[in-house]
């Protein structure tokens, strides 16, 4: 993150950060419908730490659920110092629902979402 991205504040603004979110829940939700899906809703965005200028970000998106058209999705945010080994700090969580779309711009079907046991015993 940059100084051109810092708020009021000295902190990153919270739009530059959700717009990752959005951008990789956007990802996740597209490959697994294999096309487009757009942003239906967010339901729910928590900021759990200030991120500063010169963090690096790590945004993981993942499918929690699929419906006929829709997915939610979860994305976690983690923030390291550039110049530091330090371990990673959680800074935001958030919920998402997408829909797939046609080239017309309409609801289409989505896969199941098929969930693949690890193993653990």
């Amino acid at each position: 993150m940059s100084e051109h991205d810092t708020n009021l504040y000295g902190t990153i603004h919270g739009g530059v950060v959700m717009k990752l979110i959005d951008d990789a829940a956007a990802a996740a939700a597209g490959r697994h419908a294999d096309g487009p899906a757009v942003t239906v809703s967010v339901d729910r965005m928590t900021f759990l730490a200030p991120v500063r200028a010169g963090d690096l970000l790590s945004v993981e998106a993942g499918l929690e659920r699929a419906g006929r058209t829709s997915m939610t999705v979860g994305v976690r945010v983690t923030a390291e110092r550039w110049n530091s080994s330090g371990p990673a700090t959680e800074v935001a969580t958030a919920f998402l629902t997408f829909v797939a779309i046609d080239a017309e711009g309409s609801p289409r079907p989505v896969p199941a979402l098929h969930v693949v046991n690890a193993g653990v015993s």
